[in-house]
């Protein structure tokens, strides 16, 4: 447990660095509050950066935003309503939310321009099905599409075919300029990824959603098979627009990076923007650790993105920080001098309230103490029960912000 402090502190001071308060006056400042300004927002960070608009904007600003159950500001939001809702399965709270932010959007007046929130989470947190899809089959789906194995591009075509706010259609519903501020969940940045894109306007099909539901050999279920079906309707033309990233994983990993080099590390990284099933970059990591450590060096290798589990019909409880963790572990045997932490920047790693976990030399001996076979687990893709048994989860709750994943290797 050596490194588990020093790793901690810098996982937190990377989560720091994309807190809303630290990414948004430079934006915020910007805006022409003349004649008010109205706020509507999604995602996990949506409180908190309506706190800070609030701090910044003060009452000249009003609206709503959701964000996930527990995730709501320990600070002022003034007059902006904060709605909180599920994730990352949407319940009724998601379909309250989509109707009162698209209703707030319709409503306000060509001369009040409209300030966006957006960040990752909102495509749960905000639903609003198209007329032809009953809610339940909805979210029968996106259960299916985050068991599925489909990256978040894939994952996002289908979500936005078959919404009225995702994909450019919120913004498409207002009468004034409006512009958004962004903190990227998304490997890549692309804006239309982020929540679903609810601002950004969208190019993709229905002819590639229902491709996609076919790649994935999804049962199909009436109604949206129906609708996908359909002849594609020409996209509508919103309001003029503008829209900015504050904060994505570059920003916080190299927050991190600052610590570790005046701590006398020296330092790589591996990839901001990493994609893939967790337990194969957990291999092809463990082996650039080893040939590290085989060389003699003493550094740390950083990485970011937002890695994948393909679960079967059989399947425990954990996220794809874990995973690739223990993968990690049993890559390198127990082999001295090489510790890592992995965790997700909202505070959560798939199934359970967890961001992410520990391991280091002593993992697997301690596993064994402790009555648990990782080779089993990993099998049954059950990473919580693994951690929960040695102790070395990484419970943080609610971060209020999300850039995905924070992965750090140190070899001595």
């Amino acid at each position: 447990m050596k490194y588990h402090a020093f790793l901690l502190n810098l996982f937190n001071t990377a989560v720091a660095a994309c807190k809303p308060s630290a990414c948004m006056a430079e934006q915020l400042n910007k805006l022409d509050t003349s004649n008010g300004i109205c706020v509507v927002g999604a995602g996990k960070a949506a409180a908190e950066m309506a706190a800070e608009t609030y701090r910044v904007l003060g009452d000249k600003c009003y609206g709503a935003v959701v964000t996930r159950y527990g995730y709501e500001s320990a600070g002022d939001t003034g007059k902006i309503e904060v709605l909180t809702a599920n994730h990352p399965t949407p319940d009724n709270n998601s379909l309250v939310a989509g109707k009162v932010l698209l209703d707030l959007v319709r409503e306000t007046p060509a001369t009040t321009p409209i300030l966006f929130l957006i960040s990752g989470g909102g495509s749960s947190l905000m639903c609003l099905p198209v007329d032809d899809v009953p809610f339940a089959d909805k979210q029968q789906l996106n259960q299916f599409l985050l068991r599925s194995g489909a990256s978040i591009d894939e994952i996002n075509t289908v979500r936005k075919q078959l919404s009225l706010v995702k994909g450019g259609r919120l913004a498409q519903a207002a009468k004034s300029k409006h512009v958004t501020l962004m903190i990227s969940d998304v490997v890549g940045d692309n804006a239309g990824d982020i929540a679903s894109g609810p601002t950004i306007s969208d190019p993709s099909t229905k002819a590639q959603a229902a491709a996609i539901l076919q790649k994935y050999h999804w049962t199909p279920v009436g109604s949206i098979a129906n609708y996908l079906a359909k002849p594609e309707v020409a996209p509508k033309h919103s309001a003029p627009s503008e829209y900015h990233i504050v904060a994505n994983a570059q920003h916080a990993i190299d927050a991190a990076i600052a610590v570790a080099q005046q701590e006398g590390w020296k330092t790589k990284v591996l990839g901001y923007d990493i994609q893939g099933e967790a337990r194969e970059v957990a291999k092809a990591h463990a082996q650039q650790a080893l040939a590290c450590r085989a060389n003699g060096e003493r550094v740390m290798l950083f990485s970011g993105g937002e890695l994948t589990v393909t679960v079967g019909k059989e399947y425990g409880d954990g996220g794809p920080n874990q995973e690739y963790l223990m993968a990690l572990a049993l890559e390198l045997n127990g082999v001295e001098g090489i510790s890592a932490m992995a965790c997700d920047t909202d505070g959560v790693d798939g199934s359970k309230d967890v961001a992410g976990a520990y391991i280091d030399s002593s993992t697997l001996h301690r596993a064994v103490a402790a009555g648990v076979s990782a080779t089993e687990l990993l099998a049954s893709h059950n990473s919580h029960e693994f951690f929960g048994a040695i102790d070395d989860l990484v419970i943080t709750g609610p971060t209020n912000t999300n850039v995905n994943d924070f992965r750090a290797i140190i070899i001595e």
